[in-house]
C-alpha cells in the first residue's frame, strides 16, 4: 500500500472534484459534535476545522450530506480552503484514522 504525502493529497485534489467534497466531509466527521452544530471551532486541538474555515466548509460538508454536489463556485472555494488540511487528511489516508480519503 502506498503512503500519501502532502504532494499526492494536493495533487488529488486538484485534479478530482469528488476527492474535495470526500475530504471536506472527512475533515467534518473530526469536528466535535458540538461544533459540527454550531458551525463553529470551540476546541483547539488542531483536529477538525479551524475557526475561520468552520461555518462555511461545515456548510458544504452538510450540503454534500443532503446528497447535493457543490457548484464550480463552492466547489472552486472549498479546494482551496481543503488543501490547507493536508496533515489531517494525508493521516486519514494513511490509516492513522477510521476515515478514509
Amino acid at each position: 500500500m502506498a503512503t500519501w504525502t502532502k504532494e499526492g493529497i494536493q495533487q488529488l485534489l486538484d485534479s478530482n472534484p469528488k476527492a474535495v467534497q470526500r475530504a471536506i466531509v472527512a475533515i467534518y466527521k473530526r469536528q466535535t459534535a458540538d461544533e459540527q452544530a454550531s458551525k463553529t471551532t470551540r476546541v483547539h486541538n488542531s483536529v477538525g476545522f479551524s475557526a475561520i474555515d468552520a461555518q462555511l466548509l461545515t456548510s458544504f460538508a452538510e450540503q454534500i450530506g443532503r446528497g447535493r454536489t457543490l457548484s464550480e463556485k463552492q466547489l472552486t472555494l472549498g479546494r482551496a480552503k481543503i488543501k490547507r488540511y493536508w496533515r489531517q487528511l494525508m493521516e486519514i489516508a494513511n490509516g492513522k484514522n477510521e476515515e478514509t480519503v
